[in-house]
């Protein structure tokens, strides 16, 4: 009997601290949960935030990139004037206004602050949807740098190209100390060698817009792929 008893007090004791250890376990278990679960609601709160700061960035770019676009056209148009006139008097009335436009080039600067603030603080991780976050990659990292990539191409040409060759017969800038008329300066735009640096940086714009146009994609894209996310 005395065997017995030792042998329940054994199992009694054993079972105890079993149930305290597994209430324990337990005890932690829930604790790791609830703090899974916290960090969580806390990681999609902070891209929510992101996003909703991103869409306000895209948006503002959108509207850029719709500007440059349309006057980007008002540019190769105006060259197209230069180059392709048969006669002077398609010209003549508007030709520093054409001169002025073709002398000028294209510029586009990106709102990245969302971009930069994600960048930084290493949330880009944080963006659960692989989709949203390829979007997001690929327009900060591909679609913008292309469009910085061909600015650059078309202000150096016109810069040191056509802006340089042209002053040679006449002032870009409209100089009231120096005029020229609009025959003289439909005279020089005759030569071959303008026409073919007209041509070329009218190219170089289309390009240009051409990025314009595959950001402006991406951008209406990523906005759309930002909206279905928050409504989760």
């Amino acid at each position: 009997m005395e065997e017995s008893k030792t042998k329940n007090s054994i199992r009694d004791i054993l079972g105890k601290y079993i149930s305290e250890i597994l209430v324990i376990f337990i005890g932690i278990s829930i604790s790791f949960f609830f703090d899974e679960w916290r960090d969580n609601r806390k990681d999609d709160e902070t891209v929510k935030k992101h996003l909703t700061f991103l869409k306000t960035n895209l948006a503002e770019d959108t509207l850029k990139l719709t500007t440059y676009i349309n006057h980007g056209n008002r540019l190769v148009n105006s060259i197209n004037k230069l180059a392709y006139f048969k006669k002077d008097s398609e010209i003549t009335d508007k030709i520093d206004f054409y001169i002025d436009n073709a002398a000028s080039y294209l510029a586009f600067k990106s709102n990245q602050m969302a971009y930069e603030e994600i960048k930084q603080t290493a949330h880009t991780n944080l963006i659960k949807n692989d989709s949203l976050r390829t979007l997001f990659l690929s327009y900060y990292t591909v679609k913008i740098p292309y469009c910085t990539e061909w600015c650059k191409i078309d202000e150096i040409h016109t810069m040191t190209q056509v802006i340089p060759e042209m002053s040679i017969y006449f002032p870009v800038v409209v100089d009231s100390l120096n005029l020229v008329s609009s025959q003289e300066k439909v005279k020089a735009l005759r030569l071959k060698k303008i026409r073919n640096l007209l041509l070329a940086n009218s190219t170089y714009k289309k390009a240009t817009m051409d990025a314009f146009i595959s950001a402006k994609k991406a951008a209406i894209n990523l906005l759309k792929e930002i909206d279905d996310e928050l409504k989760k």
